[in-house]
């Protein structure tokens, strides 16, 4: 089975633009859903109705924000609230689990996206165990070298990485990280999420990757967080 023991995570939230279909979609027509580890929906706000199309779906679980949570975040700044989001898409669920796949709801996935990530995951695996984080995306590629040694990845340098429209997480690697970011994203509200991805892979000397292509592509020009729009030059339509 292709990314086996793998839990899927989709961060997702209410916006007047809705990109949550088009991402469903692409995920959906590579890869093979395990109604026994479903495809998890955490939603950063009360706010619901746009999901009830999927609550029926199989493999497809809908996590909704606790009344308490929400009463605690919803003054905070929007980057906050989306920290707070992010925390809990690698909080939930985590049994058993290989690792960890976060998505944003606004991507775009290359066809074939789901077997090259297993090939690149095993390859990744045999040559630096669980020590790494892989992005799916990245918007700067033109400024790296491929790594010669296979045809999957090239090194993303900690300093570059911005934007989690994609990341995967080893199991050892997702707790850690969800450690750093409750103490300096939720209780500090030091920073946005991916900045301070950047800085915990930094301080604790763990390698990152970007996928070579990049497996999937940002669309969310309506953003909840106001950003500056990126989008990756490296992006094939189909990997397959």
């Amino acid at each position: 089975m292709l990314l086996g023991n793998i839990n899927i995570v989709v961060c997702t939230v209410w916006r007047e633009e809705d990109y949550l279909e088009t991402t469903l979609r692409g995920l959906l027509d590579d890869y093979h859903v395990n109604t026994d580890q479903p495809v998890c929906l955490v939603v950063g706000s009360p706010e619901v109705k746009y999901l009830e199309t999927y609550r029926s779906l199989a493999g497809i679980s809908v996590v909704e924000m606790g009344s308490n949570t929400w009463a605690w975040i919803k003054n905070r700044p929007a980057f906050h609230r989306a920290s707070w989001n992010y925390y809990r898409c690698l909080t939930y669920p985590t049994a058993g689990a290989r690792g960890t796949l976060v998505l944003e709801d606004d991507i775009i996935f290359a066809r074939g996206w789901c077997a090259r990530l297993d090939a690149t995951l095993k390859c990744l695996e045999e040559q630096y165990s669980s020590k790494f984080v892989l992005s799916l995306y990245e918007a700067i590629f033109a400024t790296y070298k491929s790594d010669q040694r296979n045809r999957f990845f090239v090194e993303y340098p900690h300093e570059d990485f911005f934007g989690v429209q994609g990341i995967y997480y080893p199991a050892t690697i997702r707790e850690g990280f969800a450690k750093y970011l409750k103490i300096h994203g939720l209780a500090g509200n030091k920073t946005y999420h991916d900045f301070l991805l950047r800085e915990y892979l930094s301080q604790s000397g763990i390698s990152l990757f970007a996928a070579a292509p990049c497996l999937i592509q940002h669309i969310g020009k309506t953003s909840v967080i106001q950003s500056m729009w990126h989008e990756s030059s490296n992006f094939m339509g189909n990997v397959a």
